[in-house]
């Protein structure tokens, strides 16, 4: 199946970003996990916890930052995949936390920029 442009760059970008963690020692687990219609993009390991990444990815600002993508409702949604993957791997005893990863290249002479945001929302149960 062919993918949206959208779908290319998202791809291009989650690629940028696992090669750039793997090059900060982190250990891919998994990548694109599903649970229904929610989705982790990467599910990294660094020392020993378990890094959940949501990947965004900008050719553009036309749209606003990436960073404020993340709504309530996407928050929700990632936490709910998260607690999936937590159950069905039986890691629920794990240190684990959500970061986002933005990569820009809005312009095609320079290089990606990737912004690393720690810690999103609340871990609260």
């Amino acid at each position: 199946m062919a993918k949206t442009y959208r779908q290319a760059i998202g791809s291009w970008g989650e690629d940028l970003a696992l090669n750039w963690l793997i090059d900060k020692d982190y250990e891919l687990i998994q990548r694109n996990f599903r649970h229904q219609n929610d989705e982790i993009d990467l599910v990294m390991r660094k020392d020993k916890v378990i890094v959940f990444f949501e990947v965004k990815t900008r050719r553009s600002d036309a749209y606003g930052l990436a960073e404020f993508s993340i709504t309530p409702k996407k928050l929700s949604a990632l936490f709910r995949c998260i607690n999936h993957y937590l159950v069905e791997q039986k890691l629920g005893d794990m240190e684990w936390q959500l970061d986002l990863l933005v990569v820009e290249k809005f312009n095609k002479d320079e290089n990606a920029e990737i912004l690393h945001f720690e810690r999103l929302g609340e871990y609260d149960d």
